[in-house]
């Protein structure tokens, strides 16, 4: 150990010369300061400067922003997006629904127009099933001849 000298292994070596790299690396940085004059600075930008195709700046921001407006509104329209509103209007529409589901199990129990209508020359009795349903006016028909069957039985 007392011939071996501190620092002269490999690994000393290794450092050294990742030193000079990095070191190397650096002074490719360096800028040298150069003789000609300084590039002039662009214009400023305004709502007049000309963009593209001739158009200036504002035109190009607003025809963006119409684009987008149209964009959102028919997405709006086509999924019907839910807009913030009052308890009242929350309720109506609630009692609205109620309404129109009511109105349309209504309807379901109505029969169909065939059945409500009288065909001319038909026997009622030959066309009346088990399954259908009776209208009001059959019914009606139905109690008065009824009842003159049994003032008839009656005389």
């Amino acid at each position: 150990m007392a011939g071996r000298r501190r620092g002269a292994g490999p690994l000393w070596a290794l450092g050294g010369a990742a030193l000079g790299l990095c070191l190397a690396g650096v002074a490719g940085q360096l800028v040298e300061p150069s003789t000609a004059p300084p590039k002039p600075k662009p214009p400023p930008l305004t709502k007049e400067t000309v963009v593209f195709w001739d158009m200036r700046l504002w035109h190009v921001v607003g025809i963006f922003s119409l684009f987008v407006l149209s964009i959102i509104i028919t997405l709006c329209c086509v999924f019907n997006c839910r807009v913030p509103r009052t308890r009242k209007e929350i309720e109506a529409r609630y009692l609205q629904r109620k309404a129109a589901k009511m109105y349309t199990d209504k309807l379901e129990t109505v029969p169909p127009l065939n059945e409500l209508t009288e065909v001319p020359g038909d026997d009622k009795k030959k066309k009346k099933k088990k399954d259908s349903v009776d209208t009001v006016a059959i019914k009606v028909e139905e109690d008065e001849k009824n009842e003159a069957k049994k003032k008839k039985g009656e005389k």
